[in-house]
């Protein structure tokens, strides 16, 4: 009779609290799978970031001058805020350059830039590179009413 063990009532606590922290795992494990919607609002039309996607229009242009430099042109209706710079070199690399709005990156509908380095300052030269994507940045709302940025995918983008 002298065997020891753990009475009903430790042992139940001790399973609820098992099963709580496993449910609290399991929780913030989940929310990693779910994006907080951004919206976006253009002329009195709110919609989600990634509709508005299709709808921006960016026409490429690659300047006469000595350098070649370029740039592109919002030809639609949506205000791009930013742009990722997807840059292919002829050795098989490649890199992302996020461009903001002092290298040129933020353009109005109607209006047009040539990107800058954001780590030197200069304009980039159509002539490094293998091949050249411009994939747009857009600037929305979540629903708690902070401002985010939503990054448009590839598909949207424009090859230069």
């Amino acid at each position: 009779m002298r065997k020891k063990a753990v009475s009903p009532i430790v042992s139940t606590v001790l399973l609820i609290m098992i099963v709580i922290i496993l449910a609290i795992i399991i929780l913030v494990w989940f929310q990693g799978f779910f994006k907080e919607a951004v919206t976006k609002e253009i002329n009195q039309v709110e919609k989600r970031a990634d509709k508005y996607c299709t709808e921006v229009g960016l026409t490429p242009f690659i300047n006469d001058d000595l350098d070649r430099s370029f740039g592109f042109r919002n030809s639609g209706n949506v205000p791009v805020y930013s742009v990722n710079l997807k840059l292919s070199y002829s050795s098989g690399n490649s890199e992302i350059k996020k461009i903001g709005a002092n290298e040129g990156g933020s353009v109005n509908p109607g209006f047009a830039t040539t990107l800058k380095d954001p780590i030197s300052g200069n304009y980039f030269k159509y002539n490094d590179y293998e091949k050249i994507e411009i994939i747009p940045i857009l600037l929305g709302q979540t629903k708690k009413g902070g401002v985010q940025q939503f990054t448009c995918p590839e598909t949207s983008g424009i090859v230069v």
